[in-house]
């Protein structure tokens, strides 16, 4: 009976938690809308497949990818980008023979989907090496995978959900690497490390962050470099071969091209301003408490309050072991559970720090979207920590069941507003912020605007411009063939039976583009996502 119990709890339940995860997004990833650039990502994905394939396959002279022409593209910024997602998407679209635009579009969304759960997977498996009970390993996960924002990108944010998903997949094997210093270990680490730097270059803070781990371990532990040298040594020299081999911007002319790259990827921005609590800001200028804010308002309650007490805990801890410093016998941590969370606040202070000095700032969050995780594992220490200081069971169930009340409002708010669940703002402050902050920045309203358009007017051709920054071409791409015949899209408002309103203002419109619009078009429809409207159409006055 007891082995049972046991298969149930490790293996079937579990099991069935992810299943369910799979057949919910199976089941919706072709309801979203298309971001703004995931056309250029797909372009830089088949750019570099195709030169890839080329080694292996002969392929026609109209396919070829050659060198020259790889310096040709490079020249643009995008084609500089990393493309490992991208081409593994290109390589399913290739072989089998997809061809329709749209259904390109969908395959993606599902393997970015995929990855996701992918990265949901791996961090049940970082909350199985923290939490003995398992409440607290279920209640992360669905507090991961049905957080509103994150649950609909990861349909479609082929960079920072991506990037969150390969951070947990790194955070796994760190902590392998922590356990079991080996070259197997060694080289999985350096794998990872390698690959999460291809994502996303803020990558580098955590690998960072773990190096200087190993160099607290020799602080406490004289002989820890000269056993474990060969092992570090042996990690560094793996990411080095594995961001070469994951980067195809770097497979000709490596040093150069990674030294322009660095020097060039926080020069090229969109020619848009954040709007931000009531006020525009250039990216450079946002105010450092832009993310800080922008996690608070997007992120379940409990997660802030129960994240705010294990943050303090955890950092109260670190600065008295750290005053005992100079103490005979000091070391930085007692316990293999105490190093993780010293790890995990080091891993967010760190990001904090270099994004409020260094980094530019627009879109939401979304940048940092990878610390998500990090944040929901210190809340469940908080949790843990004010359960065990609680002499009353009843109080313990019932913050356990405000917990699940709280993940029930969730789900059922994504299942409400599907697709839009991008636009979440939690219930307790969310009049604070509403129309007050960015909404819809990708325009990925813009698929329902157009399919609203399509059902409504009978005509044959349509013409249809936007007043907003996100691409209306990028849209159609998605939608089905007779729609993407019917509508028809064009920049000249004159021109224009409708107009789209996607609520990112478009800086580079003349004021004559403007008073036009004011002069000759009416609304007739506004797309309202929990009393925030996200999308607006206007028709053309006769």
């Amino acid at each position: 009976m007891h082995l049972n119990k046991k298969i149930i709890l490790d293996y079937l339940v579990p099991f069935f938690i992810f299943l369910i995860f799979f057949v919910i997004g199976l089941n919706v990833y072709k309801d979203y809308g298309i971001s703004f650039d995931e056309s250029q990502h797909r372009e830089t994905g088949r750019l570099y497949y195709y030169f890839l394939k080329g080694f292996f396959v002969n392929l026609d002279l109209s396919e070829k990818v050659l060198v020259s022409d790889i310096k040709t593209a490079i020249q643009e910024f995008s084609f500089m980008a990393p493309a490992f997602f991208d081409m593994i998407a290109e390589f399913y679209i290739d072989l089998k023979n997809i061809t329709a635009i749209e259904e390109v579009f969908f395959t993606r969304h599902l393997f970015n989907f995929l990855f996701f759960l992918v990265g949901c997977y791996f961090f049940y498996l970082i909350l199985l090496k923290i939490f003995e009970n398992k409440v607290y390993v279920y209640l992360g996960v669905f507090f991961l995978f049905f957080s509103p924002r994150i649950f609909s990108e990861s349909f479609y944010n082929n960079k920072d959900i991506i990037f969150l998903s390969v951070t947990m997949l790194f955070i796994f094997f760190s902590i392998k690497f922590f356990e079991k210093k080996s070259y197997l270990n060694a080289i999985l680490f350096g794998i990872f490390s390698a690959l999460a730097f291809v994502t996303r270059l803020p990558a580098i803070v955590y690998i960072f962050a773990t190096y200087l781990m190993f160099f607290l371990q020799s602080m406490d532990d004289e002989k820890f470099l000269i056993t474990n040298y060969k092992f570090l040594t042996t990690s560094l020299l793996t990411t080095i071969i594995f961001v070469y081999i994951f980067w195809p911007y770097l497979w000709i002319d490596p040093f150069n091209h990674l030294f322009y790259y660095l020097k060039v990827v926080t020069r090229v921005m969109p020619n848009i301003q954040n709007y931000y609590l009531g006020e525009y800001f250039y990216f450079k200028d946002s105010p450092w408490h832009y993310n800080l804010i922008w996690i608070i308002v997007t992120i379940p309650i409990s997660i802030t309050i129960f994240f705010t007490i294990g943050f303090f805990k955890v950092l109260i801890n670190v600065i008295k072991n750290l005053l005992l410093g100079d103490q005979k016998n000091h070391k930085f941590w007692k316990s293999k559970k105490e190093m993780f969370d010293y790890y995990f606040l080091m891993i967010i202070l760190l990001v904090f720090i270099t994004k409020i000095k260094f980094a530019t700032d627009y879109d939401g969050w979304r940048q940092i979207y990878f610390l998500y995780p990090f944040i929901v594992l210190i809340a469940l220490n908080g949790v843990c920590y004010i359960n065990s200081k609680l002499k009353f069971n009843r109080i313990v169930n019932v913050i356990f069941l405000a917990l699940f009340l709280e993940l029930f409002f969730l789900t059922f708010w994504i299942y409400k507003y599907h697709p839009h669940q991008y636009v979440f703002f939690n219930p307790f402050l969310k009049n604070l912020v509403v129309g007050k902050m960015e909404r819809d920045y990708w325009g990925v309203s813009n698929r329902s605007a157009l399919e609203f358009i399509g059902k409504t007017d009978n005509r044959n051709k349509i013409k249809i411009a936007t007043i907003s920054f996100a691409s209306l071409e990028n849209s159609l791409q998605i939608m089905n063939k007779n729609d993407r015949k019917k509508l028809l899209i064009v920049r000249d408002l004159n021109h224009a039976d409708y107009a789209i309103d996607s609520y990112r203002k478009e800086w580079n419109k003349p004021s004559s583009f403007f008073n036009l619009f004011k002069t000759k078009f009416k609304k007739i429809y506004d797309l309202k996502i929990d009393d925030n409207v996200i999308n607006s159409i206007y028709k053309r006055e006769n």
